[in-house]
């Protein structure tokens, strides 16, 4: 009786946890087979659960422009895949452009990438048929006959798609859990050791993947010199970090460095020990 009460527990909260992977707001892109996804409409999709089904809406917008078609949604979920199909045009720009033909969606949720994604075809519009790429948004979905304000972020988001960058959600949380160390250096050295390339990669991906994010790298040394050449020697291994992260791909505005010299141990400095832990670049995304 127990094991039966656990697997009827358990079952029931996969089943939650599966619909609640479609609920929300989505925003991407709605491609024909012969589009790129540069060229592509926006598409903007609510839904939320109703007993054992999906309702909600979805709204087209014919890339920079105002052309718009605003629908109402029907949907079921067949594990970790969702069909929905709309039903009538509450809304739209009343033009011959504006995307009035009804699409009948079938997307599956990515877990690993966070992306909902799959194909559509019209049941009303003879040869309509391609694929769309959607993520999970914070935007308010837009109801209004007033058009969205910009579609530029779109050319981000299809960037980023095509680089294999994960969903924004995921991309943030790779950032919260990410986990910085220091970068230890040789004596009166400012050259990287290559045991550390796994590590600075793992941090420019990230830094290439949330646009707003930056890092500010601190250089540190030990105390053997004078402090005027320990400020200089630091400064070289924070430039030395900032120009790897260059040869990666990432803008030079996405960098800061600062140099203390040896003026910030976090050990002593009487033993090589010590030492060594003093010799070191620090990371902060700010």
């Amino acid at each position: 009786m127990k094991l039966f009460s656990f697997l009827l527990f358990l079952f029931c909260t996969l089943t939650v946890y599966s619909q609640t992977k479609f609920t929300g707001t989505w925003k991407g892109f709605i491609k024909s087979s012969a589009q790129s996804p540069e060229k592509a409409d926006v598409l903007y999709l609510k839904l939320g659960k109703e007993e054992n089904n999906f309702t909600g809406k979805s709204r087209v917008e014919v890339l920079h422009t105002d052309e718009f078609a605003l629908k109402s949604l029907q949907g079921t979920m067949n594990e970790n895949s969702i069909t929905l199909k709309e039903d009538y045009i509450s809304l739209s720009s009343n033009s011959r452009n504006a995307p009035k033909c009804k699409m009948v969606y079938d997307l599956s949720y990515n877990d690993s990438t966070g992306y909902l994604e799959g194909s559509f075809k019209s049941s009303d519009c003879r040869n309509t048929v391609g694929r769309v790429v959607l993520y999970r948004t914070d935007d308010q979905f837009n109801e209004e006959r007033t058009p969205t304000a910009t579609h530029y972020w779109k050319q981000n988001f299809v960037k980023d798609y095509e680089k294999g960058f994960p969903a924004p959600e995921i991309r943030e949380q790779e950032r919260k859990d990410f986990q910085f160390k220091p970068i230890y250096f040789d004596h009166d050295k400012a050259e990287i050791r290559p045991e550390y390339f796994d590590y600075l990669n793992k941090m420019a991906r990230i830094l290439e993947g949330i646009h707003d994010l930056r890092v500010k790298v601190t250089g540190h040394t030990d105390a053997v010199g004078t402090d005027e050449y320990n400020i200089e020697l630091s400064k070289r291994r924070a430039k030395a970090i900032k120009d790897y992260f260059k040869s990666r791909g990432i803008e030079p505005e996405k960098l800061e460095i600062d140099f203390k010299g040896e003026r910030q141990p976090v050990d002593t400095n009487n033993t090589p020990a010590g030492k060594q832990r003093n010799r070191r670049v620090d990371f902060e995304f700010i």
